[in-house]
């Protein structure tokens, strides 16, 4: 199509049209859209012309990230990880997104935060950052037409020039992002479709988003990396703990040290908490803080900030499972009177009274969102802070009847399904199965 040709469908002179073409003049809005609408451009010239039209306040370069843990320990393999899939995407001249999942209180903030800072200068465009506040119990997520509002201006648009609607809003913030790479960090997303409006396909933009759930979905459109942060090693959990409460104390007492990150299943808040309770009680050796959390019924409330309450494991497991529906939180209440760390998907299904394909999808979607740990075909674990929490879920919310019926079904499927000793040789996996279900009973029964 010719300039005069387009001219002359527009209404507009071909001068016009011209110096427009050519950086010389800005369209308005109305010649934008109906350029857009002639050449099916799905608003893409109505989102540069907003964005043109912020002038040299438009150029801003933000810089959004908050403070970094002081105390950073260890992750060196999972932020190698992500240098690998960045170098990659530079390679290939591609957009990177990157969806970091885990259970409550893993540190995936932590990481992000920490590879954020060490690429930051990388962006010419800058850092933009936001909590979407999917996992808050005080607050709800935050709307992405919000997120978006808040990222328009923070690049220097006034408010007036942000568009009403979400998906112009969108259109805008990507039109930028196309000029200058930019670097978003989403901390906290619900979900997959909490996020998919943030997202920039320019070349050189990296989006890094952080979430409780496995973000399949993510993967499945935008194509995005998955990565999973998991509990620390107890390597790293020494470190944590000698990085707060000191390296002298930690030194004198390294088999106590090696109980107290095991009671802390290894979760950087847990540890951190009860690093900073040794370091406020400098008297208290880390023995005293071992026997502190040898008694399950007062776990989680000595894993309990002092100074601030919300700052807890119970805190942090317990938004995780409010965002369950009915029936996965029955299920996660359940487990929790299993005496085990690990549970089959058969017994499981004895416990809460449920068919074994409908159980295995109830474990699917606890697994999910990491309150379970799938180890193996039908076979799940869970940690013993996870273990405790169901425990008082179950304690507070079903009825003594109810959990005393759900046992005596565990009971009754262990009984039910013993097999007769084989008569050839029992091999290892046997064994260790039968001797399993011997010390899964006998604990029921004492509990």
């Amino acid at each position: 199509m010719s300039l005069r040709q387009m001219a002359r469908l527009l209404h507009y002179s071909p001068g016009w049209i011209s110096r427009v073409e050519n950086g010389r003049a800005i369209p308005t809005d109305e010649l934008a859209r109906a350029c857009d609408e002639l050449l099916a451009l799905d608003g893409e010239l109505i989102a540069l012309a907003r964005a043109d039209r912020s002038g040299p306040v438009g150029l801003l370069r933000p810089a959004q990230l908050p403070p970094g843990a002081s105390a950073f320990v260890g992750r060196r393999a999972l932020l190698k990880e992500l240098d690998v899939l960045l170098a990659d995407a530079n390679r290939r001249e591609s957009v990177l997104t990157v969806a970091l999942d885990g259970p409550a209180g893993v540190g995936k903030s932590t990481v992000a935060l920490r590879w954020a800072y060490e690429i930051a200068d990388r962006f010419p465009g800058g850092v933009l950052f936001t909590d979407l506040q999917g996992n808050s119990p005080e607050a709800r997520p935050l709307a992405a037409a919000d997120v978006l509002e808040q990222f328009l201006t923070a690049f220097g648009l006034p408010a007036a020039a942000v568009p009403a609607d979400e998906a112009e809003r969108a259109a805008v913030f990507r039109s930028i992002a196309v000029r200058r790479p930019i670097l978003v960090i989403l901390d906290n997303a619900a979900g997959s479709r909490h996020v998919e409006p943030l997202l920039v396909g320019a070349r050189g933009c990296v989006a890094l988003v952080t979430s409780r759930r496995r973000l399949t979905g993510l993967a499945v459109k935008a194509g995005a990396h998955r990565l999973s942060v998991r509990p620390m090693d107890q390597s790293e959990s020494a470190d944590l703990l000698s990085a707060v409460a000191g390296p002298e104390r930690v030194a004198a007492e390294p088999t106590a040290t090696a109980d107290l990150a095991r009671r802390c299943a290894h979760l950087p808040l847990a540890l951190r908490i009860a690093a900073e309770r040794l370091a406020t009680f400098p008297h208290r050796s880390i023995a005293d803080a071992v026997a502190e959390l040898a008694d399950r019924q007062h776990r989680l409330n000595v894993l309990t900030d002092i100074d601030d309450p919300h700052l807890a494991v119970r805190a942090a497991l317990s938004s995780s499972y409010r965002a369950l529906d009915d029936e996965a939180a029955r299920t996660f209440r359940f487990l929790g009177l299993f005496p085990g760390a690990t549970i089959g998907a058969a017994a499981a299904a004895a416990l809460v009274d449920r068919p074994l394909g409908h159980t295995r999808r109830l474990l699917e979607v606890l697994a999910a969102v990491h309150l379970l740990e799938e180890t193996g075909p039908d076979r799940y674990l869970r940690h013993d802070l996870l273990r405790d929490y169901a425990a008082e879920r179950a304690a507070e919310e079903e009825s003594a009847t109810a959990c005393q019926e759900a046992l005596r079904r565990l009971v009754g499927w262990y009984v039910g399904t013993a097999r007769d000793w084989p008569p050839h040789a029992p091999g290892e996996a046997e064994v260790a199965e039968a001797a399993e279900r011997v010390e899964q009973v006998e604990q029921v029964e004492q509990g």
